[in-house]
């Protein structure tokens, strides 16, 4: 934006606006585009996070961001646990070998920490976690593998005796 010849106190509105009439105009006076957005939003926002929250939501509103990292900034101004499946890879050789890649904010490693995960770095932490996930998914399939060795109690039995249909 090209500079102003006067300065925003020196205007009417900057001698006669107060309170956030005066912010707003000032910020519509020396600002443009994205930036003056923000600074609207942030203006008309009460607390510290809803001010946060107010730039992200401009900034992914403007495409700026992308829904995973509106969400993952939002986790992090609410101080919420976030994860996410980042990425995943397979190997097309052998579908067995793959990895996958997850992201994650501070707050969903203290959340570990608290439950009882414990490593060298972060990255540790949250790997003992994945493991542990997998293990579940893992054993859980098991269980759900009875092999049609149990009694199975959901099973209909239909009879197509011709002297049912007599009745």
């Amino acid at each position: 934006m090209a500079k102003k010849l006067y300065p925003f106190s020196a205007t009417w509105s900057g001698l006669t606006k107060k309170g956030k009439e005066r912010e707003i105009a000032q910020a519509e006076y020396e600002l443009s585009g994205i930036e003056l957005k923000k600074k609207i939003a942030v203006i008309n926002a009460d607390t510290v996070e809803d001010k946060a929250k107010a730039e992200v939501q401009v900034d992914f509103d403007e495409g700026v961001i992308d829904k995973t990292e509106y969400e993952k900034r939002c986790a992090i101004v609410d101080k919420t646990p976030w994860v996410e499946v980042k990425k995943m890879e397979v190997n097309v050789d052998d579908p067995k070998q793959g990895y996958m890649e997850l992201d994650w904010n501070d707050e969903f490693v203290a959340m570990l920490q608290e439950k009882g995960y414990t490593g060298e770095s972060d990255e540790s932490v949250v790997n003992k976690w994945f493991n542990d996930v997998c293990r579940t998914v893992l054993l859980q399939e098991i269980e759900d593998q009875d092999y049609g060795l149990e009694a199975q109690d959901d099973v209909i039995v239909v009879n197509n005796n011709k002297e049912d249909d007599a009745d």
